[in-house]
């Protein structure tokens, strides 16, 4: 059954500053991305919690989205809800901090030096929100966000809001059961991590000097998504798209990183099209050359068998049949 009877198109138009046809690219990284046909921003949890459960009941697919980061989204936009989620709120409490979905992993890295506590400096290298962490377990120098992990508390329609212990959540290498498992299709709200408490002046420079190695080896301040692609077991992903030349590989005005290329930068205005056409000469040329099959981290959606709740985003995928987000 279509979920766009008339009564499904009042409910999307009486929501709280929804707007149509509202231009995504804006809010993504990539600055790459066509129209949503409503789009709403919200703060609270249960403001949230309310539309996703009714927007799941109709059937009408939605996408929940954060800081826009390792998502790429077609240029044809996305036919259903878009909810950007701004809920920032953190507590720390002893070695313990809770913080807001919405709440970046760079500004909560630095909220964790500031309150004395150390264990949290890679995460000044992870772009996007703590939800789209959780949802596919971030991380960055070798350590991983299920390290410090302790709960994430999230809604799942039908059933209501929910607490999980972070070892029953299926974490592993840019997964999760938000992202490949039972959980699919849950709404991810906060997640609280555990540190240890030390010299938060020590870690601030610590960030300092992971920041500046960053600067020097991926190209942070171009229009980019973060890694394309999951490294291979035992290897580089990017080492391999340079092996296989094509390192600096353009089509339209999106490239393949000239220095590192395991990333691709918009250079103003390319198309959601041309980068996927890039990722899909990477995938055809490593496999051809090395035997290795690339799996991309980016979630594209919006493109055929795409669709969903997606993108850093907050969680996971969608209603209405649709999948996910980052």
């Amino acid at each position: 059954m279509s979920w766009r009877t008339k009564a499904d198109l009042v409910w999307l138009d009486t929501l709280p500053g929804v707007e149509r046809d509202h231009a995504l690219a804006r809010h993504t990284s990539f600055n790459i991305g066509g129209p949503a046909a409503w789009f709403c921003e919200l703060g609270r949890v249960d403001e949230v919690e309310r539309v996703v459960e009714e927007a799941a009941r109709r059937g009408v697919p939605y996408l929940i989205l954060g800081a826009g980061t390792n998502l790429l989204i077609a240029d044809s936009g996305f036919d259903g809800l878009v909810l950007r989620v701004v809920n920032r709120e953190h507590q720390v409490d002893g070695s313990r901090v809770r913080a807001g979905a919405g709440l970046k992993m760079m500004r909560l890295a630095r909220l964790a030096a500031d309150a004395g506590l150390v264990g949290f400096e890679f995460a000044i290298g992870v772009p996007g929100s703590v939800g789209g962490a959780v949802y596919q377990d971030a991380g960055c120098w070798g350590r991983e966000l299920r390290e410090v992990l302790v709960e994430v508390e999230g809604y799942v329609p039908g059933e209501g809001r929910a607490t999980w212990p972070a070892e029953s959540l299926g974490l592993g290498y840019r997964t999760s059961a938000f992202r490949e498992g039972p959980l699919h299709g849950a709404l991810i709200t906060a997640a609280t991590i555990e540190l240890r408490p030390g010299d938060g002046e020590a870690a601030k420079r610590e960030m300092a000097r992971l920041t500046a190695e960053r600067n020097r080896t991926q190209p942070i301040k171009t229009k980019n998504c973060g890694s394309v692609f999951k490294n291979p077991p035992a290897d580089s992903a990017g080492r391999l798209v340079e092996a296989a030349g094509l390192k600096g590989a353009w089509e339209g005005r999106a490239q393949i990183s000239d220095l590192h290329a395991n990333f691709i930068v918009n250079h103003g205005g390319a198309g959601a099209d041309d980068v996927r056409r890039l990722i899909e000469r990477a995938i055809a040329a490593v496999r051809e050359q090395f035997e290795v099959e690339l799996e991309p981290e980016v979630e594209l959606v919006g493109f055929a068998a795409s669709g969903g709740q997606a993108g850093e985003g907050l969680g996971p995928a969608a209603a209405g049949g649709s999948p996910p987000t980052r």
